[in-house]
């Protein structure tokens, strides 16, 4: 399985680059087969099926929110009922902020044996006066980053 995580810290953009990957895959023809995609932003756990790049059949699993051990073992159930999945989209806190160690144990990942790339967010830190533009330029340049990994090997369904 090839997993892609969407790192860092409380309230950097995780969720909503999560929601938005979804939604494109959607329009890419990757059905919903478990779970939902809410209409409006909110956390949420979703199967996607559909064709990659190479015309070979995927199943990816998203999930947005790894906020609290409970959290997490709540996705560790809704994954272990789907485990059959070719990819893993999901968030996860940056380095050594709680629970990032639990959800990696929870979730029974091996950074060193499991395919796994890590894209890390961080925070706007500019007067608040000062952040749209900063905001609005962060948001497209992780955006193009993110469709870009998705694009290429070893995901290959953006």
């Amino acid at each position: 399985m090839n997993i892609l995580l969407i790192g860092g810290a409380q309230n950097t953009g995780k969720s909503q680059a999560i929601y938005k990957i979804a939604h494109t895959l959607q329009t890419k023809g990757f059905k919903v087969i478990k779970g939902s995609i809410p209409l409006s932003f909110k956390d949420f756990m979703v199967v996607l099926d559909g064709i990659d790049n190479n015309g070979k059949r995927v199943t990816v699993i998203i999930n947005s929110a790894t906020d609290t051990e409970d959290i997490i073992k709540a996705f560790k159930d809704f994954f272990d009922a789907n485990v059959r999945c070719n990819i893993l989209i999901t968030s996860v806190r940056d380095d050594d902020y709680y629970p990032r160690k639990e959800f990696f144990k929870i979730m029974k990942l091996n950074r060193q044996d499991d395919k796994i790339l890590e894209i890390p967010f961080a925070k706007i830190t500019r007067i608040k006066k000062y952040r749209t533009k900063p905001l609005k330029w962060f948001a497209d340049n992780m955006d193009n980053l993110i469709n870009h990994v998705l694009k290429s090997n070893p995901f290959n369904i953006g």
